[in-house]
C-alpha cells in the first residue's frame, strides 16, 4: 500500500487559498515587473509588465524555470543563490548595490534591480526594475565627475546667493585654494574690487539665459597673486526650471596675455623702426640737399628727441678751444653756443675713449655745473667718428626718474651720430670743393696777371723810358721818370700778388689786409695818409706766431711818429725776404726828444730779442727818424 498523505491542516490551506488569491489580486496592480517563484524555481505568476520587459507573449513565462531569465554565464551560480536563499528568505529591497543582469528571450541583457519577498508555501516573490536608463544616468553622471576633475580649466559652481558648492582639481591648481577651504564661501573673496563688474555682468548674462563667451579679467589667488584669467557662467537650474545657482569655467590665460603683450611689442617695434627708418631717410636727404651743417645737426638732434624720448640732444663739437655745443634740441637750444673746458664733460669722455657711455644720472659722468632746467636723469653719449676720428659726440639726457636708454635706443642712437659724421664729412668734402675752385681761380687769375697785365705794364715802360733822351724840359723828365718808377712799383706789386695767388688756400695770415687796416686808424692822429709799401709774399710767407709782433711793431712806430716828430710824411716798408722779416717806418719830422718815454721802444727790442733779430732807433742823414726792426723767419 501506498503510504497515506499527509493531510494539510485546514489553517494552512486557508493560507495558501488567502495567498492565491492575493497574488491575483496584487501582481497586475504592481509598477515593477513582477514574478512568483516557488520553491523549485518555477514562475508561477508574473505580471504583463514582467512579460514586456523579457520579451514573452502574455501567458508564456509562467511554467518557465526563473533561470531562463538569467544570462547563460551566471544561471548555475544562480542556482546556488536560490537554494541558499530558500534555506533562509528574508525580505531583500531595491538598491542594495548588487550589479545584476537579466536576459531577454533575443539573448540581450539588461541591468536590473531586484527586491525580493517571501511568501507562505516556499513561494518568492520578486519585483524586478529595468535599470537601463538610471545606468545610463549614473554613468553620465560618473563622467561628467570624472570630465569635471580631470578638466585643465576651473570648474567652479556656486549657489545662488554665490557660496562655493563645487571645487575641481584645476581650480586649486589656478587659483591655490583646495575645495575643503573654499567650499561655503563666497565667489567674491577672490574677486578684487576693479573685477567685480565683469562678475555682475556675467550673472547678469547667466540669470537672463544669455551665453556669453569667456570674459577677460583678473581674481586674486591665496597668494594674492592677480591672475589674468578667462571666465564664463551658466544656469544651474532647479526642479522648477529656475536658477539654483551658477556654474563658472574659469581659463588660465596668461599665456594668452604674455603673447599678445609680446605681439603688441612687436607691432610696437615695428611701427618704431619704421619711424627710424622714415627719419633717417629723411636726414640723409637734407644732407644730399646741401643744407649747412648747423642745420643738419638740428634735424639729428630733433628727431633724436622725437624717436628716442630725449628731453635734451646735442651735438659736441671738439676742436683745439673749449667745447663747443653746435647743435641742439629739446630744451637745449638755449645751450647752444656755449662753450665748456673739455675736461670733466660728457663729451670728453665720450671721445677720449671712442666709445658709447650710457650712465642713469648726468652727474655721475659730468662734472660741469650746467643751468638748473638742465636734465640729470640717464644721460647717452655716442661718439661721431668723421675721418677716421672721433671729432664729436652726441649726448642724450632724460630727466631725473626716467627710465635708462634701452639697447634698441641705444643702437639707434649709434645711427643717429653716423649720420652726424656724414653730414660732418660732406660739409669737409664741400669745404675741399671749395678750395680747389679757389685754387683754380687763383691760379687763373696769376696766368693772366702775369701773361698779360704785367708785359703790357712793362712794355709801357720801357716805352717811357724811351721817351726820356728825346724831352728837353728838365720837369718833364722828371715827371716821366716818376711814372716809370710808379710802373716799376705796380710790376712788383703784381708779382708779389702772383706769388700770394699760386700759395696753397687757407694758409694766408692776411698780414697785408691787417697792416692796411692799422695805417687807416693811425690816418687821423698823424694828420695825412702814411705810405705803405709791401714786398715779397707778405700774405703767405710770414708764420702766423710772428704776425701778433709786425702790428705791434707797426703801430708802435706809427704812433711815435704822430705823437713826437711833427712829420708830414710817414713811409711804411714791410719787406719778406728768403729768410728774414723787416719793418722799416721812415719819417721827414724833427725826430724823437731825449725826454720821450721809451718804454714802447723797450718792449718792441725785447721783442726782437725773443725772436733771435735786432732793432734800431736812428736819425736819417736827410732828417726825420728811421726805426728798423728785422727777424728771421723761422725764429
Amino acid at each position: 500500500m501506498g503510504q497515506a498523505e499527509t493531510p494539510t491542516a485546514p489553517e494552512d490551506r486557508g493560507a495558501e487559498e488567502i495567498s492565491s488569491g492575493l497574488l491575483s489580486a496584487v501582481i497586475p496592480l504592481m509598477p515593477d515587473a513582477a514574478i512568483v517563484v516557488d520553491s523549485q524555481g518555477i514562475v508561477t505568476a508574473a505580471n504583463s509588465r514582467a512579460e514586456e520587459m523579457f520579451g514573452f507573449e502574455p501567458g508564456c513565462l509562467v511554467g518557465q524555470q526563473l533561470e531562463v531569465l538569467v544570462p547563460e554565464g551566471l544561471r548555475q551560480r544562480h542556482r546556488g543563490h536560490r537554494a541558499a536563499y530558500a534555506k533562509d528568505p528574508a525580505t531583500r529591497p531595491m538598491g542594495v548595490g548588487l550589479e545584476l543582469a537579466g536576459r531577454r528571450t533575443d539573448g540581450s541583457e539588461i541591468p536590473v534591480d531586484i527586491s525580493l519577498a517571501p511568501l507562505a508555501g516556499g513561494l518568492v516573490v520578486a519585483s524586478v526594475r529595468d535599470m537601463t536608463e538610471q545606468r545610463a544616468a549614473s554613468a553620465a553622471q560618473a563622467e561628467l565627475a570624472t570630465i569635471v576633475r580631470s578638466s585643465l580649466d576651473g570648474i567652479i559652481s556656486t549657489t545662488r546667493e554665490g557660496q562655493v558648492t563645487n571645487w575641481n582639481p584645476a581650480a586649486t591648481a589656478l587659483l591655490g585654494y583646495e575645495p575643503e577651504e573654499m567650499l561655503g564661501r563666497h565667489l567674491t573673496n577672490m574677486v578684487p574690487p576693479e573685477s567685480q563688474t565683469d562678475l555682475d555682468e556675467l550673472l547678469d548674462a547667466a540669470f537672463a539665459f544669455s551665453l556669453v563667451g569667456g570674459k577677460d579679467t583678473e581674481w586674486v589667488t591665496k597668494a594674492g597673486e592677480r591672475v589674468p584669467l578667462a571666465v564664463s557662467a551658466s544656469p544651474l537650474l532647479g526642479d522648477d526650471g529656475g536658477v539654483r545657482g551658477f556654474s563658472f569655467i574659469v581659463r588660465d590665460i596668461r599665456e594668452r596675455k604674455a603673447a599678445e603683450a609680446e605681439l603688441r611689442r612687436l607691432l610696437a617695434e615695428e611701427r618704431r623702426l619704421e619711424r627710424q627708418h622714415a627719419a633717417t631717410a629723411e636726414i640723409r636727404l637734407a644732407l644730399l640737399s646741401g643744407r649747412d651743417l648747423h642745420d643738419s645737426l638740428t634735424l639729428i638732434c630733433e628727431q633724436a628727441v622725437e624717436l628716442l624720448g630725449a628731453d635734451m640732444a646735442t651735438v659736441v663739437l671738439r676742436d683745439e678751444g673749449p667745447t663747443r655745443i653746435v647743435a641742439g634740441a629739446g630744451i637745449a637750444p638755449s645751450m647752444l653756443g656755449m662753450e665748456f673746458p673739455l675736461e670733466g664733460t660728457l663729451a670728453d669722455a665720450v671721445i677720449a675713449e671712442e666709445r658709447l657711455i650710457a650712465a642713469d644720472h648726468r652727474s655721475e659722468i659730468s662734472k660741469v655745473v650746467l643751468p638748473d632746467q638742465m636734465p640729470n636723469g640717464p644721460v647717452l653719449g655716442v661718439p661721431v667718428l668723421a675721418a677716421g676720428r672721433v671729432q664729436a659726440a652726441l649726448a642724450l639726457a632724460r630727466h631725473d626718474g626716467e627710465p635708462a636708454f634701452s639697447n634698441a635706443e641705444q643702437v639707434f642712437a649709434e645711427v643717429l651720430a653716423a649720420q652726424a659724421a656724414l653730414a660732418i664729412e660732406l660739409e669737409r668734402a664741400e669745404r675741399e670743393r671749395e678750395k680747389l675752385m679757389l685754387v683754380g681761380d687763383r691760379e687763373r687769375i696769376g696766368r693772366d696777371l702775369h701773361d698779360h697785365v704785367i708785359q703790357r705794364l712793362f712794355a709801357a715802360g720801357l716805352g717811357l723810358q724811351s721817351l726820356l733822351s728825346l724831352v728837353e724840359r728838365p720837369e718833364v723828365r722828371e715827371r716821366v721818370s716818376e711814372a716809370v718808377e710808379a710802373l716799376d712799383e705796380t710790376i712788383r706789386q703784381i708779382r708779389n700778388t702772383i706769388f700770394e695767388l699760386s700759395a696753397p688756400a687757407g694758409t694766408t695770415s692776411l698780414l697785408r689786409l691787417r697792416a692796411l687796416e692799422m695805417t687807416k686808424e693811425i690816418e687821423g692822429a698823424l694828420g695825412f695818409a702814411p705810405t705803405l709799401r709791401f714786398v715779397g709774399p707778405i700774405d703767405t710767407a710770414v708764420p702766423e706766431r710772428i704776425v701778433p709782433h709786425v702790428l705791434a711793431v707797426l703801430r708802435e712806430g706809427l704812433s711815435n711818429a704822430a705823437r713826437h716828430s711833427g712829420a708830414s710824411k710817414v713811409e711804411v716798408v714791410l719787406e719778406v725776404g728768403v729768410e728774414l722779416l723787416s719793418v722799416t717806418v721812415n719819417d721827414n719830422g724833427v725826430g724823437m726828444s731825449e725826454g720821450a718815454r721809451q718804454s714802447g721802444l723797450a718792449n718792441l727790442a725785447e721783442r726782437c730779442r725773443l725772436l733771435g733779430g735786432q732793432f734800431a732807433v736812428e736819425r736819417r742823414e736827410e732828417g726825420g727818424t728811421r726805426l728798423f726792426w728785422q727777424v728771421p723767419l723761422g725764429s
